[in-house]
C-alpha cells in the first residue's frame, strides 16, 4: 500500500458499478490521508448499460463501451480484487471470499447492481438469457447474432423472443431486429425470416411511461415486424419453448428475459434490512437503515419513503452524494441529504441512430435525440476512462543542483517498484568490486561473482545454495504481492538447479493502526506461506519492520551436490538459448503507475509473474542444460551478458522470437519506461548490428527490468526441440527459442542481433 500517513480506517467498495465510478474518481481527486480503500467486484472491465443498445446495433465497439475499473482504482490508490461476493459478517465487519483471507472493514459499501426477477422462473438458468449481468449478456450476443444470421441465409426462420416490457427489452428488440437486418443488408423494415416476439405481464409497453411514448413504441415495434404480446405471464422456460401462464406456449431460438429487477438473496441473510419491494433499504443519507456503516446505491438499493424505477440515471446521479457522505462518515462529519430527482429524461435507442425522449409528459423522437444520448453515453465514459496524468513532485531546494541533474532527477521521480526499483547494475559492480574478496576454501564462489546465489561446499560434499531477494511492492494487494515475490526469491535457487529447502522472511509494514497493520501482515504471510508449502519450503523465521511502502523478501536455503549445480557459465558452440516466459513487466508496471495499463494486460502480466520457475528448472536439468540464469532487474540484455562474460561468449539473438507480453510494445512505444530501463541500456555497447532494428518496438524490451521473470538456459542444439515442447507441456506457453551461441573465446562478449 503506497502511504504517506498511516492508515487508520479501511473503506471497501462493494462492485464496480456507476455509484462506485464517481466514488473512485473522486477518491482519487480528494484523497482521504489515512483511509485505505478496497475494491472487490465481479467485473473489471464494466460495460456502461447505457451504451449495450449501441453495442448490439452496431454502433460502437466492444471497447468503446466498457470502463476498465482497474487505471480507476490505480488513480485513487485502490486494492482491487477480482471476485463474487456471497456473505458478509457484520459483526466482525469481515467479508468472506473463496481463494484468500476473509477482508476486515470499518466502513462499507455496495453497488452490486440487479439481475431481471424473471432469473427465478423455472428453466431461466438453463435455457434463457438474462439481459443482466450485462457482461453475461454481451459474451452470448455475438452467438446469438451468428447463429441468427447463418440460420436466416439458410432460409430457415429464427425466432427471438424477449420476455419483459421495460425500456430494456424495448431497446432490444429494436436493436437486435437492426442489427441482424442490417448484417444480412436488408433495410430496417424489409420483410425477413427474423421473428422477434415482447411478452410482457403488464397490460401497456412501457407501463411507466407516458401515452405518447407507448403508442410510438409499440407501433415503431409492429413496423418493424416485432410482435408485442402483453397482460401474459411467463412460467417457465424450456428448451426452445416459453411457457405462460394462460397455457400458451411459443417456440423460440434465442430467449432472453429482460423483466423487473431483484438482488441475490446473501444481503438479507447477511442481517441487511430490505425494502418492501426486496432491496437493501437506505435513509436519505444512502445509509442502510439497520448497519451505519453500510452505505448503498444503484440498482440494489431502495430510498425509504421515495422509490424510484431500477435505472441507471438514478445510479449515475447517487455517485457524487455517495462519495462525499462515505467520507464525512469515516471523518466523523454530519451527512449530507440526497434528495432524488421526481422524474428522469430517459433516452430510449431504437437501433437505427434515432430515439425516443420520455420525461413525465415530455416525448420528443428523432436522431436529434439520439444523438444527444450518444453525446450523454460517451462522455460518461470518457469521464471515468481519461484519467489524469499522474505527476510526482522532486522536493529539492532551489540551487541545490545544476538545471540538467533536476531535469534528469525529474525524469525518474516517479519511482517503479518490484524489480524495477534494483540499483543499477554498473553502480552495483563498481561498489562491489571495491569489497574485499573471501579467501575461505569452502566458499565456492566469490562476493564479486554474478551467479543468482552464494554456493558454500559443506562437510559432506554438499553445497549449500543461498539466495537473498526482496522488492518493494508494486501493487495495492498484500495477498497477491506476496505472491508474486515469493515466487521471485525462489527463481535464484530454480536458476542453479536447486530445490529450496527453508526460507527467512524479511517485512516492511507500512505504519498503520494495530488492527489494519496485523490484517496486511497476516494476508501478507499466509499467501507467502502458501506459496512456500508448495515448493516445499519450510519458513523457519525472519524480520519484521515498519516502513514507508510495503517491502517483503526471502533468504533461500537450499541443497545440491556439486556436480548438478546450473551456473551462469558454460555455454558451448551451437547451444540454442531459450527464454521460458515472456518479457515486458518493466514497461507495464510503470503503464500501471500512470494509469495506463488495461486490466487485461496486468491480468496476465501478473499471472506470468505468479508463475513459478521449478518446473522449468527441472526441465533443464533433465535435458542437460549448459549455462541458466533467471530474467529479472537488469533486464534480458544484462543477464545476458553476465552469461557472456566468463568465457566471451558471442551469441546470435533473434529479436523477433522474444516472446512478449500483451500491452508491453505499446507501452514501449509510447516511451512509458521504468525508471531502471535507462540504466540498464548502458549494456548496448555490447549488442551489435543494433542500428538495423533500433526503430523495432521490441529492441527496448532488451533493457526492460523483469520481476519474477523466466529462466534463460542453453541447451545442446539436438535436444532444444524435446525440451521445448516439453517446457509447453509443463505449462510455459510462451516459452521460445531466442537464440544460439555463435563463439567462444571471442575479443569480448556481444549480442548479435538478428
Amino acid at each position: 500500500m503506497k502511504t504517506n500517513s498511516p492508515v487508520v480506517k479501511h473503506l471497501v467498495l462493494l462492485g464496480g458499478g456507476h455509484s462506485h465510478l464517481a466514488v473512485l474518481k473522486h477518491l482519487g481527486m480528494k484523497p482521504v490521508p489515512g483511509l485505505a480503500v478496497t475494491l472487490i467486484s465481479r467485473d473489471i472491465n464494466t460495460p456502461y448499460s447505457g451504451s449495450l443498445p449501441g453495442y448490439i446495433s452496431g454502433v460502437y465497439d466492444y471497447d468503446d463501451i466498457h470502463i476498465d475499473l482497474r487505471p480507476l482504482a490505480q488513480f485513487a490508490n485502490a486494492r482491487i480484487i477480482q471476485e463474487e461476493i456471497t456473505s458478509i459478517d457484520f459483526d466482525r465487519k469481515e467479508i468472506a471470499l473463496t481463494a484468500r483471507p476473509s477482508i476486515s472493514f470499518d466502513l462499507l459499501s455496495l453497488n452490486i447492481g440487479s439481475n431481471p426477477d424473471a432469473c427465478k422462473i423455472p428453466g431461466a438458468d438453463r435455457f434463457a438469457l438474462g439481459i443482466k449481468p450485462i457482461q453475461k449478456f454481451i459474451n452470448h450476443w455475438q452467438t446469438l447474432l451468428k447463429k441468427a444470421v447463418h440460420n436466416i441465409q439458410q432460409d430457415k426462420e429464427y425466432k427471438i423472443i424477449i420476455v419483459g416490457g421495460g425500456p430494456a427489452s424495448v431497446e432490444l428488440a429494436f436493436a437486435a431486429q437492426f442489427r441482424i437486418q442490417k448484417e444480412l443488408q436488408l433495410k430496417s423494415a424489409d420483410t425477413s425470416l427474423l421473428k422477434i416476439k415482447i411478452i410482457s405481464a403488464d397490460t401497456n409497453l412501457l407501463s411507466l411511461h407516458n401515452r405518447q411514448v407507448r403508442q410510438f413504441a409499440k407501433s415503431e415495434l409492429e413496423e418493424r415486424g416485432v410482435e408485442v404480446i402483453l397482460d401474459t405471464a411467463v412460467s417457465a422456460f424450456e428448451e426452445t419453448i416459453v411457457v405462460c401462464e394462460n397455457g400458451n406456449k411459443y417456440s423460440a431460438d434465442s430467449m432472453v428475459f429482460a423483466t423487473g429487477a431483484s438482488i441475490p438473496s446473501w444481503p438479507g441473510e447477511c442481517g441487511l434490512a430490505l425494502s418492501e419491494d426486496g432491496f437493501i433499504e437506505v435513509n436519505a443519507y444512502l445509509q442502510s437503515t439497520s448497519h451505519d456503516c453500510v452505505f448503498a446505491a444503484g440498482d440494489a438499493a431502495t430510498l425509504k419513503g421515495e422509490p424510484r424505477p431500477k435505472s441507471g440515471v438514478y445510479a449515475v446521479r447517487q455517485g457524487l452524494p455517495l462519495a462525499k457522505n462515505l467520507i464525512r462518515f469515516a471523518t466523523g462529519k454530519s451527512l449530507t441529504r440526497y434528495k432524488p430527482q421526481q422524474h428522469a429524461l430517459a433516452l430510449i435507442s431504437m437501433g437505427n441512430k434515432t430515439a425516443i425522449a420520455s420525461r413525465n409528459n415530455f416525448f420528443f423522437k428523432g436522431r436529434s435525440v439520439w444523438s444527444i444520448k450518444n453525446n450523454i453515453d460517451t462522455a460518461f465514459i470518457r469521464k471515468y476512462s481519461a484519467l489524469p496524468e499522474m505527476t510526482t513532485e522532486l522536493n529539492i531546494a532551489d540551487g541545490l543542483v545544476d538545471q540538467e541533474t533536476e531535469r534528469q532527477l525529474k525524469l525518474h521521480a516517479m519511482r517503479c517498484a518490484g524489480c524495477g526499483a534494483k540499483i543499477a547494475s554498473d553502480v552495483l559492480q563498481e561498489v562491489l568490486q571495491q569489497l574485499p574478496q573471501s579467501k575461505r576454501k569452502d566458499i565456492l564462489n566469490q562476493s564479486t561473482a554474478a551467479e543468482d546465489a552464494s554456493l558454500i561446499k559443506l562437510d559432506d560434499g554438499r553445497v549449500l545454495v543461498q539466495s537473498i531477494d526482496q522488492i518493494k511492492s508494486f501493487v495495492n494487494d498484500p495477498w497477491l504481492f506476496a505472491r508474486i515475490a515469493t515466487n521471485h526469491c525462489l527463481s535464484d535457487i530454480y536458476a542453479m538447479g536447486c530445490e529450496p529447502h527453508s526460507a527467512l522472511a524479511i517485512v516492511g509494514l507500512p505504519f498503520a493502526t494495530k488492527k489494519y497493520g496485523r490484517s496486511q501482515l497476516k494476508e501478507l504471510m499466509l499467501s507467502c506461506s502458501e506459496v512456500l508449502q508448495e515448493h516445499k519450503c519450510d519458513l523457519v523465521g525472519g524480520h519484521s519492520a515498519e516502513a514507508e511502502e510495503f517491502h517483503f523478501g526471502l533468504c533461500i536455503n537450499g541443497f545440491i551436490d556439486e556436480e548438478d549445480l546450473l551456473t551462469k557459465n558454460g555455454m558451448n558452440a551451437g547451444d540454442i538459448l531459450i527464454l521460458t516466459k515472456p518479457l515486458g513487466t518493466g514497461t507495464l508496471l510503470a503503464a500501471d503507475m500512470r494509469f495506463r495499463a488495461s486490466h487485461q494486460w496486468m491480468q496476465e502480466a501478473l499471472g506470468n509473474m505468479e508463475q513459478s520457475n521449478r518446473e522449468a528448472a527441472a526441465c533443464f536439468q533433465k535435458f542437460g542444460a549448459t549455462a541458466c540464469t533467471d530474467i529479472t532487474g537488469f533486464g534480458i540484455a544484462g543477464h545476458l551478458l553476465e552469461m557472456l562474460s566468463t568465457n566471451n561468449t558471442e551469441i546470435e539473438l533473434n529479436l523477433s522470437d522474444i516472446p512478449v507480453l500483451s500491452g508491453a510494445l505499446d507501452t514501449l512505444e509510447q516511451k512509458i519506461y521504468s525508471s531502471l530501463h535507462k540504466d540498464n541500456s548502458l549494456v548496448a555497447h555490447s549488442v551489435f548490428n543494433q542500428e538495423a532494428f533500433a526503430q523495432d518496438p521490441k529492441y527496448a524490451l532488451l533493457f526492460d527490468p523483469q520481476t519474477a521473470g523466466g529462466l534463460l538456459a542453453s541447451v545442446p542444439e539436438s535436444v532444444a526441440e524435446t525440451c521445448l515442447t516439453r517446457l509447453k507441456e509443463s505449462g510455459y506457453s510462451q516459452a521460445k527459442a531466442i537464440g544460439r551461441v555463435s563463439k567462444l573465446e571471442a575479443l569480448q562478449p556481444a549480442i548479435i542481433l538478428q
